[in-house]
């Protein structure tokens, strides 16, 4: 069974599709931001940081070759028929060595930080799918229905009848000549109620 719509204002639906539309673009704007910015740390994992921890990777392999030759120097010159002990020289290279070996696990981060992140990328388009789905069709529809409510609304109010409908016209002043003038009919039940006072008076 249907009922009555009961509306006293179109201002507010006008208001309500207003404050659709402002959520609207809110809402897409916030996707555009995180998307970007999603969009930028892939970027970053899968193309800045692996070249250049590539980059690093190889100094710091040249730096180790380099350390091995000032070692393998400072040990072809003895000291008084003595094997020097090239403490600096083993020094470097120990460092040089364990620069490497962190550069080389930096690399084998990254790539599986990207496949994480790949993955990560892949989840949040999912659940982010049902979101721009309503943006981009449900709420525009939603806004063209409350505007068709108003229209409808508003060729009502106008073809709407006269409220006074039910009240009967009073007719008031001169009959024109010959004519009697129009008596508006009585309620039923005065014309019992006069002859009763007749009947008393009598």
């Amino acid at each position: 069974m249907t009922r009555p719509a009961n509306i006293r204002s179109t201002d507010a639906i006008d208001d309500f599709r207003e404050a659709i539309y402002r959520f609207e673009v809110r809402a897409q704007n916030a996707l555009d931001t995180l998307s970007a910015e999603m969009r930028r740390a892939l970027d970053w994992l899968e193309y800045d940081c692996p070249a250049d921890w590539k980059k690093q990777t190889k100094r710091a392999e040249d730096n180790v070759h380099q350390a091995k030759l000032d070692l393998e120097r400072c040990l072809a010159f003895p000291v008084a028929d003595e094997r020097p002990v090239c403490r600096d020289q083993r020094a470097a290279l120990k460092k040089a060595q364990t620069r490497l070996n962190y550069c080389r696990e930096q690399s084998h981060c990254v790539q599986r930080w990207n496949r994480q992140m790949q993955h990560e990328q892949f989840e949040f388009s999912g659940r982010l799918g049902q979101l721009q789905r309503l943006l981009e069709a449900d709420l525009p529809a939603a806004r063209a229905k409350l505007q068709s409510i108003v229209r409808r609304l508003d060729e009502y109010q106008i073809e709407r009848p006269p409220t006074d409908a039910g009240v009967r016209p009073v007719v008031s002043g001169p009959s024109a000549p010959g004519q009697a003038t129009p008596v508006a009919p009585e309620e039923p039940g005065a014309k019992r109620e006069r002859s009763d006072r007749h009947a008393e008076d009598v």
